[in-house]
């Protein structure tokens, strides 16, 4: 068997390490994308059955080749002295629609032959293979001999075929990193071939001037993108000012667009339209506002269960039925009953057949990994999906996202039996984690052991210890490892929680006795212990101070220095700019601000931080700020809350509680509200209740 040369250091890289490596280590190791590993895993399995040896996946901890030492060596043997293709006959078609599609005149094969190091005979077979695919997207192939080849068909159709390469052949990570990145100063490393030709159908500079258009998207529309969605739309709105600026314009039905012109979604396509032309000086069709009005549409999420049940919504309803029927027939597994399961798939299903009505295309990012944890409930939903919606071709992306809805409700029966341990990690441990952990305690309650700490804690719990991370900020970790959410855990986080959870594999039962303290301490140890806990309460309570601010003259880091001033003089402190700058570096990473109010609540650890302290701060003049579910709001309190790096963990768990406190209403009042000494009592007699919880003993009525 032939193998690229991709292939070849996958194989070498799993021969190196002898306990198996994760799909993210080996593509950061060969310098590819996560997905393009997945991709070549199948051809691997392949290679391996031919010495007898076996690819052996493990949930959480990646693939290993299974085989004795001799079958090994003979493998190492035969790939280290084979000789490589340039490309896989996939990715050589891939390349090949590249071409194409950029193309503006017809491609000669010898010059295709060329460049992808093969015979013309190659090249023509490719393109026979290329014309099945093609001809579901309503295009096709014109060629002569002595002319070349061409790509025929109309400019939306190129388009959906573009939307679909890049879909497939590119993770989210890596347009993301598109977006994001400055162009000039760092090139795309860690991008293969295949992703440097994808690439170069948008203009990467397009890319980052048309995701700066979109700043004030959320301000357009009156829900929520999803992040594929929003990558899909940035992509859709690069591809079509590059393909206007070489004059592929494209044409759009007047009569559906007549329909659109009164929607919340056409409305903020002519505003991004109108920023698009000041931004590329350029004019744009008004077909184009069309275009992306359905875009919009087709990633619609409702945002609540109630809107499902309007009277238009009374067919789709039935139909949302049926497919849980006929599932539970197959599987055998009760489902009608599951009232979540059919609220989530009647709210993915309207902006789906809306996708599925226009021909339109769907990124989803984890394909791979929902086929290969749910590969018998991905078969049975595909049927299930052809005999309910027959007049449709619905995609694999589409029935990925409703097997997660699936695979979510039979894992709800298996709820009692399953428990898991979850650590949850913010910047410095305290903050958003706890905020998070209350939320995590009432919505998922399989998640029966949580652990608050830092992501620079991380690396010393062992991984025997946790079944999940739980992030509120990006870690340097694969993302098969953890789950980046918002502290207030919205449903769509809830989702994402369990899909993680529940594909990873089966858990140990975690006993009830794991969640409680296992045995008493003795009355010296809780002694220190009460201690402990108090000696923090009282530092909090003790260096608690209320301030007002007149604020209109400063911006946000010197206002954080004036307050930190204050700080340094009551020795609670060393230094004023280390501890701003962690703040403000902090607020980078994600919302502050406590949705519902007016409060953002700054928090950190630091080495130049010497004793727990919790201040407020009432400002003069509002700051606009993102709150924690990525809102801008209006902050008129900014809560300060600090502790030492090396803060023991009674320490933190008195922080943590305190961040607590404040999405409870009852404190939100007294802090908008109360004096300093009112706060004080409050909190003092919160933190009383909570130091003798955690020593065990009941507090007198």
């Amino acid at each position: 068997m032939q193998i690229s040369s991709r292939q070849r250091s996958i194989v070498e890289v799993l021969m190196q390490e002898q306990k198996g490596a994760t799909v993210g280590y080996i593509a950061e190791h060969i310098g590819v994308s996560a997905r393009t590993i997945h991709r070549e895993l199948e051809a691997v399995e392949e290679l391996l059955a031919e010495y007898g040896m076996k690819l052996k996946r493990k949930a959480g901890a990646g693939v290993e080749i299974v085989g004795t030492e001799e079958q090994k060596q003979s493998l190492r043997t035969s790939v280290l002295h084979q000789t490589t293709t340039q490309f896989p006959a996939q990715e050589r078609k891939v390349i090949i629609l590249c071409s194409l599609l950029e193309a503006s005149e017809p491609v000669k094969l010898i010059s295709l032959a060329i460049d992808l190091k093969v015979t013309t005979a190659t090249i023509s077979h490719d393109l026979d293979d290329l014309e099945v695919l093609l001809a579901r997207y309503e295009l096709s192939l014109l060629r002569k001999r002595g002319y070349g080849v061409e790509l025929l068909g109309t400019e939306s159709s190129k388009r959906r075929m573009i939307s679909r390469l890049i879909s497939e052949h590119l993770d989210d990570h890596e347009m993301i990193g598109v977006i994001k990145e400055n162009i000039q100063n760092k090139a795309l490393r860690n991008i293969d071939s295949i992703s440097e030709r994808l690439l170069g159908l948008i203009d990467r500079e397009k890319l980052i001037k048309v995701e700066n258009a979109l700043n004030n998207l959320e301000d357009d529309l009156p829900y929520h993108l999803a992040d594929s969605a929003y990558i899909g739309l940035v992509t859709h709105l690069a591809l079509a000012v590059e393909r206007v600026e070489k004059g592929e314009n494209i044409h759009f039905d007047e009569k559906t667009l007549s329909e659109l012109t009164d929607t919340a979604e056409y409305k903020a396509a002519e505003r991004i339209i109108e920023r698009l032309q000041l931004m590329f000086q350029m004019e744009i069709p008004t077909a184009e506002i069309g275009y992306i009005t359905m875009h919009l549409r087709g990633a619609k999420l409702r945002h609540s269960q109630e809107e499902s049940f309007w009277p238009e919504n009374t067919e789709l309803m039935t139909t949302t039925y049926r497919l849980i029927q006929l599932c539970e027939e197959r599987l055998g597994v009760p489902l009608k009953e599951d009232s979540s399961l059919f609220h989530g798939l009647l709210t993915h299903l309207e902006p789906a057949l809306y996708r599925l009505k226009r021909k339109m295309e769907i990124r989803n990012p984890i394909l791979d990994q929902i086929k290969s944890n749910y590969d018998e409930l991905f078969m049975v939903v595909q049927e299930a999906v052809a005999v309910v919606f027959p007049q449709f071709e619905v995609p694999e992306e589409e029935i990925g996202y409703l097997v997660m809805h699936l695979g979510a409700a039979l894992e709800r029966t298996r709820q009692e039996q399953q428990r898991y341990r979850a650590l949850v990690v913010c910047s410095s441990g305290i903050g958003s984690s706890k905020i998070l952990a209350t939320r995590i305690k009432k919505e998922i309650p399989e998640i029966v052991s949580l652990q608050n700490l830092s992501m620079f804690d991380l690396g010393d719990i062992p991984a025997s210890e946790y079944d999940l991370i739980i992030s509120t900020i990006p870690l340097p970790l694969t993302p098969m490892e953890y789950v980046v959410v918002s502290p207030l855990l919205p449903p769509d986080d809830i989702q994402k929680i369990k899909f993680h959870l529940h594909s990873t594999g089966e858990r140990q039962p975690v006993s009830k006795e794991m969640t409680v303290a296992s045995a008493r301490k003795n009355p010296v140890g809780l002694l220190l212990e009460m201690q402990n806990y108090s000696r923090y309460a009282s530092d909090i309570v003790e260096g608690l101070w209320v301030r007002e601010w007149d604020n209109r003259e400063l911006d946000l880091r010197t206002l954080l220095g004036k307050m930190t001033q204050d700080l340094l003089e009551s020795q609670a402190i060393q230094a004023v700019d280390p501890v701003v700058q962690q703040l403000l570096d902090r607020q980078k990473l994600g919302g502050l601000g406590i949705p519902g109010t007016s409060m953002a609540l700054f928090h950190g650890r630091n080495d130049h931080v010497k004793k727990v302290s919790f201040t407020i701060h009432r400002l003069q003049e509002p700051l606009l700020l993102k709150s924690m579910d990525d809102e801008e709001m209006s902050i008129h309190l900014l809560l300060l809350m600090l502790g030492p790096r090396d803060v023991p963990q009674e320490g933190l768990e008195v922080l943590s509680e305190l961040s607590s406190l404040l999405i409870e209403e009852e404190l939100q009042s007294v802090l908008e509200i109360g004096e300093t000494q009112q706060i004080a009592d409050y909190i003092a007699d919160q933190l009383y209740s909570f130091c003798l919880k955690k020593i065990g003993w009941e507090r007198t009525k």
